[in-house]
């Protein structure tokens, strides 16, 4: 049975909408018949995340918060993984950075270290919206949440990085054509997100290669508001 391990700590705005699309991916993940383990909040240190590595020994592991180009962070900013310090417990594990900047080096660090394979975004990973501010029921961070969960059950599925990489493509093509179509007053601002978010996705494997660096936003996007999970 494929195992897979998951990763957040929601404390701020981005964060707990990136907590409820982990919510949706691991629901669907079950039923797939995946076998999930999650570290959530104050449970996510370093020392937790080894012993759930060593115990459990995961196939895959999803990491989602903020992060930077060689860094990913727990609760308030806390570096849980860096670069050339740590990311040598990722070894023999398929990584996904739900995260910004990562993809710049601490994806191709951890496959260095001697992960299987990681993928992350080069850039800041960018969505919209909207008061209330309830994630499954914002209709802005909709296309955001798929471009995250549906790419991610392909991983799980066996399809490997590049069939990550292209259904992250095809979600973002389909949800801008759908945006392109509406009259929303902030339609062109999801277009624009969903290209750069997939502008920046990246993945480094040692079986599949790379599909290269993308350019990516500016700024994180809101609603009448800038939101950076970096």
């Amino acid at each position: 049975m494929t195992r897979l391990l998951t990763v957040d700590a929601p404390f701020d705005l981005p964060t707990v909408y990136l907590g409820s699309w982990i919510d949706s991916l691991v629901a669907e993940a079950r039923r797939i018949g995946v076998q999930v383990l999650s570290l959530r909040g104050g449970e996510v240190t370093e020392s937790n995340l080894v012993g759930a590595i060593t115990s459990f020994q995961p196939d895959y592991i999803f990491l989602g918060g903020h992060g930077g180009p060689a860094v990913f962070t727990a609760a308030n900013m806390v570096p849980l993984l860096e670069a050339c310090h740590n990311d040598q417990v990722l070894a023999n594990t398929r990584i996904y950075f739900i995260s910004c900047l990562t993809g710049q080096r601490l994806v191709p660090s951890t496959v260095s270290k001697g992960a299987l394979g990681a993928a992350g975004f080069t850039t800041e990973f960018t969505w919209v919206v909207s008061e209330p501010y309830i994630p499954d029921h914002d209709p802005y961070a909709q296309p955001f949440e798929r471009l995250v969960v549906e790419p991610a059950l392909e991983l799980l599925q066996g399809k490997g990085y590049r069939g990550w990489y292209d259904r992250l493509q095809r979600v973002a093509r389909e949800e801008e054509a759908v945006w392109l179509r509406s009259d929303d007053p902030l339609a062109a601002q999801v277009v624009l997100f969903l290209r750069q978010n997939a502008g920046s996705a990246t993945f480094v494997s040692a079986t599949e290669g790379m599909p290269g660096f993308g350019l990516g936003p500016l700024l994180v996007g809101g609603y009448l508001l800038k939101w950076l999970l970096s």
